[in-house]
């Protein structure tokens, strides 16, 4: 655990002072191979079927996995430490989230809020964009982008990162679930939203440890009682409803007469907050490989 740390203070130090290099991470090799699956296996039941997403899936991991296992006893575990930091590095963001959040919460005007939006993986919107979007959209990036790769690594190595961005990816992105049959992509749908619960129910607990407990927890209590289902629930707006009880939201007040938005300072309270959140994550992992070295 003690690399795996160190690994992603590397990927972050690196995503700050070498912006360059996000550009390199790019997954344009997934659609060629989805591509290159549809042409030989297009016909067959199953892949039309969900279990076919395992076709796409499966080979992927297992390759990672043989890499990781073959360079882990090389040069005492140095090529396989290198192979996991590379393997982090394309696996977080892709774009650069401290970034997108600072340009959102500085947008003055209708477009750039739009814009600012989209580049946080929020949906256009027709409507000025309300301030309570954004902020969702930031902690929606920051579960994406951070804290998912971030946990699966920890707990898989590589692999494990690999698996969240891959489905991640093949749920999300609308150029790669149209390359997919409509039962694949409701499974990729169910199994990132299985693989995204427990970060997204860590960064609330941790949400309420740096911020207000009180607010948080009545939050994710009613979200949870608002829609009938029990704790084990694979709808993760709860990580939204406990962001908005952290972050004081007056829409009214960031919208000018004509109806534009204008700029306000909850989506910078929001991004502050989520860099809170990943250092209480740090710095829980550093108390954990402190601990393992003490005994």
């Amino acid at each position: 655990m003690a690399l795996a740390l160190l690994a992603i203070l590397i990927v972050m130090v690196l995503g700050s002072v070498a912006p360059e290099l996000v550009r390199l991470r790019q997954f344009l090799w997934l659609r060629s191979w989805l591509q290159w699956l549809d042409e030989r296996l297009g016909g067959h039941g199953l892949w039309n079927s969900e279990f076919g997403l395992a076709l796409v899936v499966v080979p992927l991991l297992a390759s990672t996995a043989l890499i990781d296992l073959t360079l882990g006893g090389t040069l005492h575990g140095l090529l396989g430490f290198v192979f996991a930091l590379v393997v982090l590095f394309f696996c977080w963001g892709p774009r650069d989230l401290d970034d997108d959040a600072r340009r959102a919460a500085r947008a003055e005007s209708a477009a750039d809020r739009s814009e600012a939006l989209q580049a946080l993986g929020g949906n256009a919107v027709d409507t000025p964009v309300r301030s309570v979007d954004l902020i969702d959209s930031v902690f929606v990036a920051g579960l994406t982008r951070w804290f998912g790769p971030l946990f699966w690594f920890v707990a898989f190595g590589p692999t494990g990162a690999v698996c969240f961005r891959l489905l991640q990816l093949l749920a999300q992105s609308a150029e790669l679930r149209n390359r997919l049959p409509p039962a694949q992509t409701a499974a990729a749908e169910q199994l990132y939203a299985a693989l995204a619960w427990l970060p997204a129910q860590l960064m609330s607990l941790a949400l309420a440890l740096v911020s207000d407990f009180d607010a948080v927890g009545k939050a994710w209590r009613e979200h949870h009682a608002a829609h009938g289902q029990g704790f084990l629930h694979l709808d993760l707006g709860f990580l939204s409803a406990a962001a908005r009880a952290c972050v004081d939201i007056d829409d009214e007040e960031f919208v000018s007469a004509d109806g534009s938005p204008i700029r306000d300072e909850a989506v910078e309270e929001a991004r502050r907050l989520l860099w809170r959140l990943l250092i209480a994550w740090l710095v829980l992992l550093s108390i954990i490989v402190l601990a393992g070295w003490a005994s």
